[in-house]
C-alpha cells in the first residue's frame, strides 16, 4: 500500500464522538504489554487515569485523526491530542511553558513533570509500544498507560504531562493492521493538523526499553525529563 493510498483513509474525528470510540484503543494502550497483568476493559474505563485521555471527548482543544479500513467503515488505527483537565494540574504550574523549555528542548533539560496521582511505587509512566513487520519496518502500535493493577485518583494530569499548553499525544493500531505504517502515517498528520491549529508542541512519556523512542525521536521528539521509569519527549512545532 502506498503511502498516498494509507493517508486517504486517514480522517479528522468530529468533536461529538462517544467515548466507545476510543475504548479499544485505550484498551491496547494500557494492556500494551503481553508480560503484565491484563486490566479488564470493564475495569479501564472506570478508571480516572484512562478516563482522563478520552472522557467527553470534544472540549477545547480535543484533536484527533482516525485511519480506517479499506471499506472506509471501521476505525483501525487512532492518534489524539489532549490537554490536561486544569483541575489536575498542581497550583503555580498552571501557567505557560517557560519560554526557554519550548525553545530549547534540551536532551539533558531539569525540566520535570508532574502528574497527580496516587501511587507510591516509581513504576508508574507512559508506554508507547513499537511492532516491525516482516520487513523490519517498524509501526507505532500504542502509546499511554501505567503498571497493571495501579489505581489512579480523580483528577489526573497524565502520564506524559509537562505543562498546562501542551497536549498529550495518545496512538495506538488494532493488531490485525499493525507493521502496515498506519501509526506513523497517524502521527504525521495528526502532527500536521496540531501545527495548522497553532498547537505550540506536543508531549508524551515512553518507558525505558521502548523500542518506540528512536522513531519519536526521528520525528523530532527530544526528552525533557523523567517521570517514574519513562522518558518524557516534547516535539516542538512552531
Amino acid at each position: 500500500m502506498s503511502e498516498h493510498d494509507l493517508r486517504t483513509r486517514i480522517r479528522p474525528l468530529p468533536a461529538d464522538t462517544p467515548d466507545e470510540v476510543f475504548v479499544p484503543f485505550v484498551d491496547l494502550a494500557f494492556n500494551w504489554s503481553m508480560d503484565k497483568p491484563t486490566i479488564p476493559r470493564a475495569e479501564l474505563v472506570d478508571r480516572p487515569d484512562a478516563r482522563a485521555y478520552f472522557s467527553d471527548w470534544g472540549r477545547r482543544g480535543d484533536l484527533a485523526v482516525a485511519c480506517y479500513d479499506e471499506a472506509g467503515e471501521e476505525i483501525v488505527g487512532l492518534a489524539w491530542l489532549r490537554y490536561a483537565d486544569p483541575a489536575a494540574i498542581p497550583g503555580d504550574e498552571e501557567a505557560p511553558a517557560d519560554a526557554t523549555f519550548i525553545a530549547g528542548l534540551e536532551p539533558h533539560s531539569t525540566v520535570i513533570a508532574s502528574s497527580v496521582v496516587d501511587d507510591d511505587s516509581e513504576d508508574g509512566g507512559a508506554i508507547a509500544e513499537v511492532v516491525e513487520d516482516e520487513s523490519g519496518q517498524a509501526d507505532f502500535v500504542a502509546e499511554v498507560g501505567d503498571e497493571a493493577g495501579e489505581e489512579a485518583t480523580a483528577p489526573f494530569a497524565g502520564y506524559g504531562w509537562v505543562a498546562a499548553d501542551i497536549p498529550e499525544l495518545s496512538i495506538a493500531v488494532l493488531p490485525a493492521y499493525q507493521g502496515q505504517g498506519i501509526g506513523g502515517a497517524l502521527l504525521d498528520v495528526l502532527l500536521t493538523l496540531a501545527r495548522l491549529s497553532r498547537v505550540r508542541a506536543v508531549s508524551l512519556a515512553v518507558e525505558d526499553g521502548n523500542g518506540a523512542a528512536h522513531l519519536y525521536r526521528s520525528r523530532g521528539f527530544a526528552p525533557v525529563g523523567r517521570s517514574g521509569d519513562s522518558d518524557l519527549l516534547v516535539r516542538q512545532l512552531g
